[in-house]
């Protein structure tokens, strides 16, 4: 009987450092799916869609007002569309990257302190395709206000494509969502 007690006894000592093992093994295994996850999701073209969303809108914020400037920016806009991509706002449409161009060319916004920002991004992407449902909001960031004031706001849906290896905009298709 004394052995049976000694046996069992051997076999805690067994199981315990069998725990002590599995313990750090499972950690490590942890850490090791947590790192995959975090870099797929930071090298994922859902990320770097958006991140290419950001960047779109620090262009579209006008930034200075000498004719240089608005020059630059609309240069740094051809690479974010397609040349055919198609724009429907309200009941407008139009269906070129240069007339998109041109028309943000001669847009004059009201203040040199207006930002633009996309908010409530989701990107859904398939192959060498892309969905961005979004709102596209336009602030007011003058220093002399209290807080930035929301002078426009559009829900929208952009399709991407990606164009020699990079995701452009194919379309646009955008409401009203504030009333002003």
């Amino acid at each position: 009987m004394h052995e049976s007690a000694g046996g069992s006894v051997a076999g805690n000592d067994r199981g315990s450092a069998l725990t002590r093992l599995l313990i750090p093994v499972c950690g490590i295994l942890f850490v090791i799916l947590a790192g995959i996850w975090a870099y797929r999701w930071w090298t994922g073209e859902e990320h770097v869609i958006k991140e290419r969303l950001n960047s779109l809108a620090t262009v579209l914020s006008p930034s200075g007002d000498s004719e240089f400037s608005t020059i630059s920016r609309i240069g740094q806009l051809r690479g974010y569309f397609a040349p055919d991509v198609r724009v429907h706002v309200g009941g407008d449409e139009v269906v070129s990257r240069d007339a998109v161009l041109a028309l943000l060319a001669r847009w004059q916004p009201p203040s040199k302190s207006l930002k633009v920002e996309f908010v409530d991004v989701s990107v859904t992407v398939e192959e060498d395709t892309a969905l961005a449902s979004l709102t596209a909001k336009i602030s007011n960031t003058d220093a002399a206000a209290a807080e930035d004031s929301v002078a426009d706001a559009r829900e929208g849906v952009l399709t991407f494509r990606k164009l020699n290896g990079e995701w452009v905009i194919s379309s646009v298709e955008s409401t009203d969502t504030l009333q002003r």
